[in-house]
């Protein structure tokens, strides 16, 4: 198996070394290429996964304030972790449908 291996990446390596190199000229994006809703969801996506940061150890903190002052919490550590990022992410979806209202809101 190793030898097969082996006699691939070589056989791979040297199509490469003998190839010819791959030409092209860089064309700037057009500015009407991309629909406007693609750069919305671009902004949401960097929104959530940018405030994930925020907000997974906010909701952790909260969730062991809830879970020492009585909250029924699952025994499983697994299905504590699953609940956090959660809220985490439902946290982060309120940001991000907060900036949209917003976005949407202002013009």
């Amino acid at each position: 198996m190793k030898r097969l291996l082996a006699v691939v990446l070589i056989f791979a390596i040297s199509f490469s070394l003998f190839s010819d190199p791959i030409e092209f000229e860089y064309e700037p994006y057009a500015e009407d290429e991309f629909p406007l809703w693609t750069y919305e969801l671009r902004r949401a996506e960097s929104i959530f996964f940018g405030s994930l940061v925020i907000t997974f150890p906010l909701s952790m903190a909260a969730y062991n304030i809830a879970a020492n002052l009585g909250m029924n919490t699952p025994d499983e550590a697994y299905k504590q972790v699953l609940q956090q990022a959660l809220w985490a992410s439902g946290a982060s979806l309120a940001i991000v449908l907060v900036d949209w209202i917003i976005g949407k809101a202002s013009g």
